[in-house]
């Protein structure tokens, strides 16, 4: 099982992703799943969905977990834990199908049209207090995921990815290798991280098994 690590006062990255992530406004994912789940239908979760194929469409996510693909080259922007509402930003100001939603196996997925939402905050306007909550949300963390990506430093990209794995649950830890973790959601080479990753292993600051994360023991904020 993986130990998080305390931050340093001058680590920004973890202290700031740790608030964003305390401050997932669970209250208002509930709220908004009760308010929509009676009228969404169950989807199959075998394919990757668009959030705009046949309009706007909001996905309700009550287990398991997604990820969210930019279409031009696959690169995975973000990654969704159940309880979670996504395409809410589309119902608001549609953007169009630059994006699609790639769901684990597992995952219980619902899905209603833009229409039948608007529909349903219509009758429940107070709901909008929870849709903005969410949408601030999201917004926080692509702000965090842009810290370490727009640079020119490989590896604030690689400390970054391990600091957002460490986060996660060990089912998908287990399930998901550190390299694959990081060059699918970097556009960084093989041979650098993999560069990377070999001085962090062998300096003792992550424990790994089989290419898996077991724990990070520290990670220099420097390299």
């Amino acid at each position: 099982m993986t130990t998080s690590t305390t931050p340093r006062p001058d680590d920004n990255f973890q202290l700031t992703l740790n608030k964003i992530l305390a401050l997932k406004p669970q209250e208002s994912i509930q709220r908004l799943l009760d308010a929509l789940l009676p009228v969404a239908e169950q989807m199959v979760v075998r394919r990757p969905r668009s959030f705009h194929k046949n309009g706007p469409e909001i996905y309700l996510l009550t287990r398991g977990h997604f990820w969210l693909h930019r279409k031009q080259d696959d690169l995975e922007l973000s990654m969704a834990v159940a309880p979670h509402i996504f395409g809410l930003a589309e119902l608001v100001l549609p953007f169009g199908d630059t994006t699609y939603v790639r769901f684990a196996p597992e995952s219980d997925v619902f899905v209603i049209s833009g229409q039948k939402t608007q529909n349903v905050f219509h009758h429940q306007p107070h709901l909008w207090e929870d849709v903005t909550k969410v949408l601030a949300f999201h917004l926080h963390f692509s702000t965090w995921r842009d810290l370490h990506l727009l640079n020119d430093s490989a590896y604030d990209m690689v400390r970054g990815k391990l600091l957002e794995l460490e986060k996660q649950n060990d089912v998908f830890r287990q399930n998901n290798s550190i390299l694959n973790y990081i060059l699918s959601t970097t556009k960084l080479s093989r041979s650098t991280v993999l560069r990377i990753l070999k001085d962090l292993t062998e300096g003792g600051y992550v424990e790994a098994q089989r290419g898996k994360l077991v724990s990070i023991v520290h990670l220099p904020l420097r390299y």
